[in-house]
């Protein structure tokens, strides 16, 4: 039996990681009929409690978890998105385990997650999963200051939880220049001075 392929998608917010998971699925199954699982956390409701979404609204049925489901025999392939919600206290289990005994089935698996949390500081499962890839696909994103390419993401008010469900109200793409805190005390941006 062939060992599965582990496919890692990652990047900052607004890069458009969940619309990849979203084409990978779509591109895996148009035309085989490969029957495939579509994974996310049930911790992230955003958009839909049982659909991934991205940004655009653009959306596939998915289904929530808190652990691994079971996999058919007959699935060739798993996608997760959100993958760095895939931990305790929103997961049971371990995820990098869950995902090396898919690919010892021979089932080939895609995850998409942000890389790097608000601080700077690397997710450990994404970061983990990425070791393990076949294959790691880094996004960028527009920095919301100044349009240039972005790789981190900003938390526009800042506290101290690293994981904190959030859109645009509350995060934003930026640049190397513009991602370091220049805020106050209360998060808020200072005037700049030209």
């Amino acid at each position: 039996m062939r060992y599965g392929k582990l496919e890692v998608i990652c990047g900052p917010m607004f890069s458009g990681k969940s619309t990849e998971i979203l084409k990978r699925a779509v591109w895996y199954t148009h035309g085989t009929g490969t029957r495939i699982m579509l994974l996310k956390p049930a911790f992230d409701v955003r958009y839909a409690a049982d659909r991934v979404v991205n940004h655009d609204g653009i959306g596939f049925d998915a289904v929530p978890i808190r652990r691994m489901p079971a996999v058919a025999d007959d699935v060739s392939a798993v996608f997760f998105d959100e993958v760095q919600f895939c931990t305790d206290p929103h997961y049971e289990g371990d995820l990098v385990e869950d995902v090396r005994a898919l690919l010892q089935r021979g089932i080939d698996v895609a995850v998409s997650g942000l890389d790097l949390d608000w601080r700077g500081h690397a997710f450990p499962i994404t970061a983990t999963l990425a070791g393990m890839a076949d294959a790691v696909q880094k996004l960028r994103a527009r920095c919301a200051v100044c349009g240039h390419e972005a790789g981190k993401t900003f938390k526009k008010f800042r506290n101290d939880r690293t994981v904190e469900l959030g859109q645009a109200d509350l995060y934003e793409p930026r640049c190397n220049l513009h991602w370091h805190d220049h805020g106050d005390a209360r998060g808020r941006e200072p005037a700049l001075e030209l």
